[in-house]
């Protein structure tokens, strides 16, 4: 991932590319609580950096669109940007892995999240 960052973004130091590679290819992986460890360490080994994450513009207002369509859409801004990020998370693992499975209790949004991207790539393509 970071090679593909780098040929993607090469005005970009190499910092912030090898930032943005751990910090995108490793937040899928956690659990909420293990989210602000894991962001703790990458503020350690990266102290000052806090690049934004790569772009998908396109897929993130396809994907923003189909969750308010199926009424998905969450009250609070913040929560509601976290909804999207996850699925951008699916999207980046499954751009970067052979597998994926997307694991949680029931009712925590696995199925939406499925839906959702398939959604959002069919709309995109159109």
């Amino acid at each position: 991932m970071a090679g593909s960052l780098k040929r993607a973004f090469a005005h970009l130091p190499e910092d912030i590319v090898l930032m943005r590679a751990l910090r995108d290819m490793n937040m899928p992986k956690f659990v909420f609580e293990d989210e602000p460890l894991f962001r703790g360490l990458l503020r350690d080994l990266f102290p000052g950096l806090e690049p934004e994450s790569v772009g998908h513009e396109d897929l993130k207002a396809c994907i923003i669109k189909s969750l308010a369509d199926r009424s998905f859409k969450h009250q609070d801004e913040k929560i509601f940007d976290q909804q999207v990020g996850k699925v951008l998370q699916l999207y980046d693992t499954m751009q970067t892995r052979h597998t994926t499975m997307v694991v949680g209790p029931t009712g925590s949004g696995k199925s939406v999240v499925l839906k959702t991207l398939a959604e959002a790539l069919a709309a995109e393509t159109d």
